[in-house]
């Protein structure tokens, strides 16, 4: 435990010394909703509900996708990327360590950093907002709840970004992959937009993808969207895509360790 206390350390020191790329990734998760904040000011002057949303939930849903990109991802396939074209991964593989806890580890490192970040963002958010906005009343277990599902969408984030990481073992450039999947995940995610706001079928394509696991189950249940079986099943399926997703990065990472060849330096 005091290893990994000790990378969290120097990952720590490294996202500090490293505050353009830090505030790059920031403003990268946080200018899209508050953009899209605007975009529902004006929306509702002439209607007061969108897809079964008001504005106060509207604006809600706004805040919390800032808060949740910002704090749930994660971005640890640019790093697997570089160190394995580099050769770096070579180092880690000789210590006595498990490599993707490392890379957890750093992550979580690298969180704490953007949390200080989008803290006066989130309370600039509600100063300006706060008119406006209206939740509705969570008891403790709902809270913790709601705790518990914030977890594991992180969990289920930096799974699927480990997936996508292991690529690099078969490809020359996985730009043109994160490309895709930033699109899919703004889509299916629920980053643009709430999920009930998409045509059906492109509704039911995202109740089975994995990117509604990470933003759009804790704002389900932060604002009440979700109850009973639904509540019960969102969580569930989080716990799932969690379970599959780590397996699969697995074995992607068995398997990719065999055609790595250290060609950096």
């Amino acid at each position: 435990m005091s290893l990994y206390y000790t990378l969290f350390r120097l990952a720590l020191q490294e996202a500090i010394q490293y505050r353009v790329e830090s505030a790059i990734y920031f403003l990268y998760d946080v200018l899209p909703p508050i953009m899209m904040a605007f975009v529902w000011l004006a929306a509702y002057e002439d209607q007061t509900s969108v897809g079964g949303f008001d504005l106060s939930q509207m604006l809600a849903y706004t805040v919390g996708i800032m808060v949740l990109r910002t704090m749930l991802t994660s971005h640890i396939e640019w790093a697997m990327d570089h160190e394995v074209r580099q050769g770096l991964l070579s180092t880690y593989l000789v210590r006595p360590m498990n490599v993707c806890a490392q890379w957890f580890v750093g992550e979580l490192a690298w969180k704490a950093v953007r949390g200080v970040l989008v803290t006066p963002v989130l309370i600039g958010s509600l100063v300006w907002l706060g008119p406006y906005l209206s939740l509705p009343p969570l008891d403790i277990g709902q809270m913790l709840l709601l705790a518990v599902s914030v977890v594991l969408g992180y969990l289920v984030c930096f799974a699927l970004k480990l997936c996508i990481g292991m690529l690099v073992f078969w490809t020359t450039d996985i730009n043109g992959t994160m490309t895709l999947y930033d699109v899919t995940a703004s889509v299916f995610g629920g980053v643009l937009v709430p999920l009930t706001l998409l045509p059906e079928p492109l509704y039911a394509l995202a109740m089975v993808l994995p990117m509604r696991a990470i933003y759009d189950v804790p704002l389900g249940i932060l604002l009440g969207r979700l109850d009973g079986a639904a509540l019960w099943w969102g969580v569930a399926s989080q716990v799932g895509w969690a379970t599959v997703l780590g397996l699969f990065a697995r074995a992607l990472w068995q398997r990719g360790l065999r055609r790595y060849e250290a060609v950096g330096g």
